[in-house]
């Protein structure tokens, strides 16, 4: 069996009171999340987001000394690593309106909330992230696949089928005979574009790639006695056969 993965959580709140019993909360009744420690000001906060410490959630109040939670989240060196990583709780409603559209906050909680209420969400977030991960994984497996083909992952065609060959990845139990029909729809809804755009994109690509592909490569990889090119649903079942 392997270890369970330990959660690690910073709590930045000028109230001490309120983040000193929220820590033990947490600490005592969750034994796979683990406060790494309490920020009392903006400073402080972005000294620990700031360091080499591996910080998983951030819970963070909108309003406190020296930068607010907004101004926090704008001077984080690492954005990218705390993408939907924060969730902010606060008492002020000009919080939900100035930063819940910040691509490192997963969530706004009122202060009003139970401690219970506030571990659900740290629960919801950490699967959310998980979740994140896996899809990311999974494309760049598929993409490695592509790019072995010789597929250009510039072109938006090769964008598209990464997207469509997800969709089917995680479908596998219904019925996606007709892609025209029951997977371009998805995949056209997503990139604001017509069913026509993403099917031709997506063939465009395909005979771009058989054209570029050398033939022994083609051959071994689909399993050919000859030199033909594979349909759009040969590449797609071969690839997913491949990454399960």
């Amino acid at each position: 069996m392997g270890l369970v993965k330990m959660v690690n959580v910073i709590i930045a709140d000028d109230n001490i009171n309120f983040a000193t019993t929220l820590m033990n909360y947490i600490n005592e009744t969750n034994e796979n999340i683990r406060v790494l420690g309490i920020a009392e000001d903006g400073q402080k906060a972005l000294n620990f987001l700031n360091s080499r410490y591996h910080i998983d959630v951030v819970l963070l109040d909108y309003k406190m000394p020296i930068y607010n939670g907004q101004e926090v989240l704008e001077r984080i060196i690492e954005k990218q690593k705390y993408e939907n990583s924060c969730i902010i709780i606060t008492g002020e409603n000009e919080a939900i309106k100035n930063i819940s559209d910040n691509k490192m906050v997963y969530k706004v909680l009122y202060k009003s909330l139970s401690f219970m209420d506030i571990i659900e969400n740290i629960n919801e977030l950490i699967n959310h992230k998980a979740e994140v991960k896996l899809e990311r994984n999974i494309k760049n497996r598929i993409t490695e696949e592509l790019i072995y083909l010789g597929y250009n992952i510039s072109h938006n065609g090769t964008l598209y089928l990464i997207e469509t060959i997800y969709y089917i990845y995680n479908n596998k139990n219904k019925h996606l005979d007709n892609l025209t029909k029951s997977v371009y729809p998805i995949i056209a809804s997503r990139f604001n574009k017509s069913v026509h755009n993403i099917k031709c994109s997506i063939e465009r690509e395909n005979t771009e790639m058989y054209l570029t592909c050398r033939v022994d490569v083609l051959k071994k990889y689909f399993y050919y006695d000859e030199d033909t090119k594979p349909n759009v649903k040969t590449i797609i079942n071969t690839i997913i056969n491949k990454i399960i």
